[in-house]
């Protein structure tokens, strides 16, 4: 049920990047504007994560799940029917938000159900619907979005949150515990006072930085790969769903083999091993960004990267949070969800500014320097 779901979600982050030029032309705006509807979402998943997390600590997870579901859907719904960007950008933050808490709570709740030495596996099998929309549900969309509109994807993505609320509802059962430790509101205040004393831990915040460096480096180039693919690359606007159906299988791949990854290697030098390689793709999108194959190959490799981190990063903080905050596991694991969510944020904003003061490729550039930095924090951390 949280990977059903998670398909919803995952069609919703990333659907907007493969048709950020059908949607520039359609608003009459230009394609970096476009850029703030890829933000506000994961702006609002980056708020609602860790503080909603802290502030529901109490709260039954079933219930909980169930309304980041609808919250979900009733954005997605105003986002479609929206009429203008910044009501657009407006319905995308509150779907945003549905979203960060429902990833936080299924991480940790399936990390909690498998214990710490198969935690990176669980993460992935939460990831999996994830990283099933962007193998398949993005280029499908990136295509259709050429040949009708991208309204009708958005509706597409709500019913596919409808469906997810629905098998929540039905699939999910009550944990006996929640329902004990919700019974007093003093319980659920202190729990949440907890929560959020835990959100300022330093050892919880620096991990959390990673995060957001290997984000930054990813979604700088990511954000605009459409223009990038036909400013400077030269393929078809029709050709971007190939590069983007290579991306989401990769991406599919990726998030298996973090998984097991972590499981074998640790988080820590799985972490790092990612990282560097996400730092050397951007310097090769960079040089070789007129490529058609070399931009194919890539890309794929982007995307293996990209998901390949989620397992490891998020099992690294959820041990973090075990050592050092074991009662906030869960705030934890929204923590690290706004860290990915926030480089997301932070990469399609530097893009853009990119973009527009030294050029589509040079995002590539970017990109590469903000993981070697993540790779510079995550050795320190690892020698400390």
């Amino acid at each position: 049920m949280f990977a059903l779901t998670a398909f919803a979600l995952g069609l919703a982050e990333f659907v907007p990047i493969g048709l950020s030029d059908i949607m520039a032309g359609d608003l009459g705006v230009r394609v970096q504007s476009v850029g703030a509807v890829v933000s506000a979402y994961a702006l609002g998943a980056t708020i609602s994560a860790p503080i909603l997390s802290a502030l529901t600590a109490a709260w039954p997870r079933k219930q909980v799940m169930l309304a980041t579901a609808l919250v979900f859907s009733l954005g997605s719904l105003m986002a479609a029917l929206a009429n203008d960007l910044t009501l657009i950008v407006l319905s995308r933050f509150v779907a945003g938000v549905g979203h960060g808490l429902f990833l936080a709570i299924a991480s940790s709740v399936a990390a909690r159900l498998v214990g710490g030495q198969r935690a990176g596996s669980a993460v992935a099998m939460v990831f999996s619907g994830f990283t099933i929309a962007l193998a398949i549900g993005v280029p499908v969309s990136t295509y259709l979005g050429g040949l009708i509109s991208w309204r009708p994807l958005f509706l597409v993505i709500t019913a596919f949150g409808v469906l997810g609320l629905i098998g929540l509802a039905m699939g999910m059962k009550s944990d006996p515990a929640d329902r004990a430790q919700g019974r007093t509101s003093g319980a659920a205040t202190a729990a949440a006072l907890k929560g959020l004393k835990a959100l300022l831990h330093p050892r919880l915040i620096s991990g959390v930085l990673v995060t957001v460096l290997a984000y930054i480096g990813s979604f700088t180039v990511f954000t605009y790969i459409a223009p990038l693919l036909t400013d400077v690359t030269g393929v078809s606007v029709s050709t971007i769903s190939i590069f983007m159906l290579i991306y989401g299988v990769l991406a599919a791949v990726g998030n298996t083999i973090g998984g097991a990854f972590t499981d074998r290697l640790g988080p820590d030098r799985a972490s790092l091993i990612i990282l560097i390689g996400i730092a050397v793709v951007g310097l090769g999108i960079f040089v070789f960004a007129q490529s058609v194959i070399a931009m194919g190959v890539l890309v794929a490799i982007l995307g293996l990267l990209t998901f390949g981190a989620v397992p490891p990063l998020q099992a690294r903080l959820l041990a973090l949070a075990e050592r050092y905050t074991p009662d906030s596991v869960g705030v934890a694991a929204g923590l690290n969800i706004a860290g990915f969510n926030s480089g997301i944020v932070f990469g399609s904003a530097i893009g853009g500014f990119t973009v527009a003061s030294l050029g589509v490729a040079s995002t590539a550039l970017v990109a590469a320097v903000s993981a070697i930095l993540g790779v510079i924090l995550l050795l320190v951390q690892m020698r400390r």
